[in-house]
């Protein structure tokens, strides 16, 4: 009679402490539907609007960049050495187009890191690079840094 007192007392702190555990560690429902929600910010319908524009209207493009531009310029010869305070300046602004990838020869990803897009664009072989940075500001968004595609 002693072993089955014992047994159903052991066997109810068992349920209890497996069921606060169970409890303690289950996500909220807000905390779901957070997660859920929660798509990347080059996944949303505002930046992709933006980034499909900002490919193919000039105007728009040269309104949608925060100069003179943070970034790198290629170094083109060896002995050149390129200042870490160089900015792309408006008046010598080359017009990006829309991506593409020259029958695969280009690829590109993008990451969201903390609400700031990132583009990387690199050759197949992985050697020549380029990055570009898109920001939210209260204007909208806006290329807020570039590294020209070269070997980095």
């Amino acid at each position: 009679m002693q072993f089955k007192n014992h047994f159903r007392f052991n066997l109810f702190i068992f349920l209890v402490t497996s069921s606060v555990f169970l409890w303690t560690c289950k996500p909220s429902k807000s905390e779901k539907n957070q997660e859920e929600n929660e798509i990347a910010a080059y996944e949303t319908p505002d930046f992709l609007s933006f980034y499909e524009k900002f490919g193919v209207d000039s105007v728009f493009q040269m309104n949608h960049i925060v100069f003179p531009l943070e970034g790198i310029k290629a170094v083109t010869d060896t002995a050149e050495i390129v200042s870490p305070d160089f900015r792309w300046q408006r008046e010598n602004w080359i017009i990006h187009k829309p991506f593409d990838d020259v029958d695969g020869t280009f690829s590109r990803e993008f990451l969201d890191i903390k609400g700031i897009v990132i583009e990387f664009i690199s050759d197949d072989s992985g050697q020549f690079t380029l990055e570009r940075r898109f920001g939210k500001l209260s204007s909208g968004w806006h290329m807020i840094y570039y590294r020209e595609m070269g070997r980095y």
